[in-house]
C-alpha cells in the first residue's frame, strides 16, 4: 500500500478558505509560453505575475490549489529572509545587499497589495509580528534583529514582557 506524502484529513486551510475554483484535469493538448507545476504560493504567484505581463501560462496542480505546504502553514505573512540585514549585506556587498534587504522587507507589502488589487476573498489582517524569545540568547537575537530592521526603515522595536502580554492577551 503506497503512502501519500500529505495527510488525507482536511487542513485548516481547507476548513476555513473560500471555496476553490472549479478546475478540471488537463484532458487535451494545450500550448503555453510557460508551464507552472504546482499551485502553492510560489506557483500561483509565478503564474499570476507572468499572466499580468501577457505571458500565456498553464498551471498544473496534482491535487487542489494550496493543497501542499502552502495550505499547511500558519497563515502568517512575515517579511524577511533566513538572514538578517547585516548578514545579507556582508554576503552580497553594499548595493546588492541593500537591494535584497529592501526586497525582503517589502514581501508582506507585496502580498497585501495583491489581495487588494485583485479583491481577493481571503481573510487578512496586518497587525505586525512578535518574535518570542524563550531564553537570553534568543532575546539577544530578537533585539539585534529589531535594531537591524529599524536601521533599514522598518517599524521594529523590542517589547518587554508586559507589552507582549498586553498585545497578545496572555502573560506566558
Amino acid at each position: 500500500m503506497s503512502q501519500t506524502p500529505f495527510p488525507l484529513s482536511p487542513s485548516l486551510w481547507a476548513a476555513t478558505a473560500a471555496a476553490p475554483p472549479d478546475t478540471q484535469p488537463l484532458a487535451q493538448s494545450t500550448q503555453a509560453d510557460v508551464l507552472v507545476v504546482g499551485g502553492g504560493y510560489a506557483g500561483l504567484s509565478t503564474a499570476l505575475h507572468l499572466a499580468e505581463q501577457g505571458v500565456r501560462v498553464v498551471l498544473l496542480e496534482a491535487r487542489e490549489i494550496g493543497f501542499g505546504g502552502s495550505g499547511r502553514n500558519g497563515g502568517q505573512v512575515i517579511p524577511g529572509l533566513k538572514y538578517d540585514p547585516d548578514a545579507l549585506i556582508a554576503m552580497f556587498g553594499g548595493e546588492r545587499g541593500e537591494r535584497l534587504v529592501r526586497f525582503a522587507g517589502a514581501t508582506a507589502d507585496s502580498v497585501f497589495n495583491l489581495i487588494e488589487r485583485h479583491a481577493m476573498d481571503v481573510p487578512h489582517v496586518r497587525n505586525g509580528w512578535i518574535q518570542g524569545a524563550h531564553n537570553p540568547a534568543a532575546l539577544e537575537l530578537a533585539h539585534a534583529r529589531a535594531a537591524q530592521w529599524a536601521r533599514h526603515g522598518a517599524d521594529a522595536q523590542p517589547l518587554d514582557k508586559a507589552q507582549v502580554a498586553r498585545l497578545i492577551g496572555a502573560d506566558r
